[in-house]
């Protein structure tokens, strides 16, 4: 039983490492015979004990695992998505900076000024040693203080947000769905700068220029599961 466990588990691991691999399996697209050979060398090096049969049987049920999860999956986003608000707001940028006591005090002072009631935006990401500011451009001067402090500037950017609509169950619960956004955003070519969440919202910083693919890749998404 343990050599059964112990295959159950490389096989799990070797699925899970790959996106790819697993997206395929998960959507039942594979040949489970083709892909039992595959990995059988890899898995058997592991333990070798382990053996066609055994990786198959493996196969099998991590599918009917997967497949259980998927269905859940799926029935969030079919009833959550389609109620999805997309927000855009060009003229972004980033600024990173060495988080220190002077920089966190000024980074407080100037988000007193932020005009929140107009739509302006400022919101944080703070690392061990770093902060990034993300912000509208026009709010670049007030950083002028902490240019010593200053690690990285990004600007040409924009930020797409997915608002979700009042429900019993948010994102943030269900497994998966920032991957199929992120995913989205990576089969069309576009580059993530910078993301956040909220309890109801997720925010992605892209270049300016991917803004409107961006947008259309997420309302592509948003029709597909209206159907």
């Amino acid at each position: 039983m343990e050599k059964a466990e112990a295959t159950a588990q490389l096989v799990k691991e070797e699925i899970n490492s790959s996106i790819y691999l697993k997206e395929i399996l998960k959507k039942g697209l594979i040949n489970y015979s083709a892909l039992a050979r595959e990995i059988l060398p890899k898995i058997k090096s592991k333990n070798s004990k382990a053996n066609f049969a055994s990786i198959l049987i493996a196969l099998q049920r991590y599918y009917e695992e997967v497949g259980k999860e998927n269905t859940e999956f799926e029935k969030f986003v079919r009833q959550s998505l389609p109620n999805c608000e997309l927000i855009i707001k060009n003229k972004i940028m980033t600024l990173s900076f060495h988080r220190t006591k002077r920089a966190m005090t000024l980074i407080n002072e100037i988000s007193k000024d932020i005009r929140w009631d107009m739509g302006d935006i400022m919101f944080f990401i703070q690392g061990s040693g770093e902060i990034t500011v993300i912000t509208d451009k026009k709010h670049e001067a007030k950083f002028d203080k902490l240019k010593s402090e200053l690690v990285e500037k990004k600007d040409s950017l924009a930020l797409l947000s997915i608002r979700e609509p009042d429900a019993l169950t948010y994102s943030k619960e269900v497994p998966g769905f920032l991957a199929l956004l992120t995913q989205t955003l990576s089969d069309n070519g576009i580059n993530i700068y910078e993301s956040a969440t909220t309890f109801k919202q997720t925010m992605f910083i892209v270049h300016e220029k991917d803004i409107t693919k961006a947008y259309e890749a997420f309302n592509k998404l948003i029709e597909h599961y209206k159907k």
